[in-house]
């Protein structure tokens, strides 16, 4: 077990630590939290960092955690200076240290100063290569809240690969399609292993299964339309997905196969249709289709409006509610993210 900082996006209030909880499991691995800040988790696990930072969207860089004290000045100098941090810098490789503030934390503090007070303290003990564009070792410490926590970076995450996955750019859009971090997120949340098989219900144009198959996960995707099967199809080639089964069919009668892992964004709200369906009938109807073919003790992920008695659903379906995520689409939108666990 090793102790881990990780920097979350603060894209959303709750969902980045729950992703990285959710992304540990689905590896299989142990953990234990220590800290929560603002922008910041601290845990020890047996988790690889680099096959988390590989998993994980709403976070941006994981890290050594080596120290967290109030930030101070004085404090913090005394803490690098306490660390095991001299003994962990390799003389052979350059070197820099970063501070990033979140939002206002620590306003009395300049951060650009604090990072060359700090590589002073470390240079009178390491006669280290500075190159602050292009390390290869990187100090990091984040101010956030009242504290400072600081320790050496990991692995990073790639959000720019997120971004390239838009649903506009995509070869077939549909306006209902979850940006590909919120989808990565239901993934891990689900805790999808990688290999495992993954069912998305009601794939749509295939942004969730895209998702779940760069993991590695073995992905299934079901859906009553035609057009969005196909849609979904020439979504997942352009990804480079090839261990896929889409089809055709309805969600609230899925029939017998198992699965380890389902995330699913049913269609509701302005941009998707229902194709005459009630809403609460198809998700209290589809919930006990869902819950049948999901292996025992295993995880889905399942999203819907606001206002929607999706808890009653659930456990009639015989699935405990482990967690729920608000999250406020637009004006007359808000979408629940559940986290469920077959029993």
């Amino acid at each position: 077990m090793q102790r881990l900082f990780f920097w979350l996006s603060g894209e959303h209030p709750t969902l980045p630590a729950s992703e990285v909880v959710g992304a540990i499991e689905a590896e299989g691995k142990r953990f234990r939290i220590l800290e929560k800040y603002d922008c910041a988790l601290v845990l020890e696990t047996d988790a690889n960092p680099l096959a988390l930072a590989n998993r994980l969207a709403f976070t941006r860089r994981i890290g050594l955690h080596l120290w967290t004290c109030e930030a101070d000045e004085t404090q913090i100098l005394a803490a690098v200076s306490n660390s095991d941090l001299i003994d962990l810098i390799p003389r052979s490789k350059s070197f820099a240290v970063k501070v990033h503030r979140v939002r206002r934390s620590a306003p009395e503090l300049n951060s650009v100063g604090l990072a060359g007070k700090i590589a002073a303290v470390l240079k009178r003990e390491v006669d280290f290569k500075a190159d602050l564009e292009n390390p290869e070792v990187e100090l990091f410490a984040l101010l956030t809240e009242d504290v400072c926590i600081g320790g050496l970076i990991l692995a990073d995450v790639d959000t720019k690969a997120f971004s390239e996955r838009e649903p506009s750019r995509r070869p077939v859009f549909h306006p209902s399609s979850l940006p590909p971090k919120l989808g990565r997120c239901l993934v891990n949340l689900a805790r999808t292993p990688r290999s495992g098989y993954f069912l998305d219900p009601f794939c749509g144009v295939g942004g969730i299964l895209i998702e779940a198959g760069l993991i590695g996960a073995r992905v299934v995707g079901i859906d009553k339309d035609p057009e969005m099967v196909e849609g979904a199809k020439r979504n997942l080639e352009w990804a480079g997905i090839k261990n896929f089964e889409v089809r055709a069919g309805d969600a609230r009668e899925l029939g017998d196969f198992s699965v380890q892992a389902i995330a699913t964004d049913p269609p509701y709200g302005r941009q998707a249709s229902t194709r005459g369906s009630d809403l609460p009938q198809l998700y209290s109807d589809a919930l006990p289709s869902m819950a049948g073919v999901l292996a025992p003790h295993r995880w889905m992920c399942v999203s819907a409006p606001q206002g929607l008695p999706l808890e009653d659903y659930a456990r009639e379906a015989g699935l405990r509610i482990e967690e729920r995520h608000n999250q406020r689409v637009h004006s007359t939108l808000t979408r629940c993210i559940y986290v469920l666990k077959r029993k």
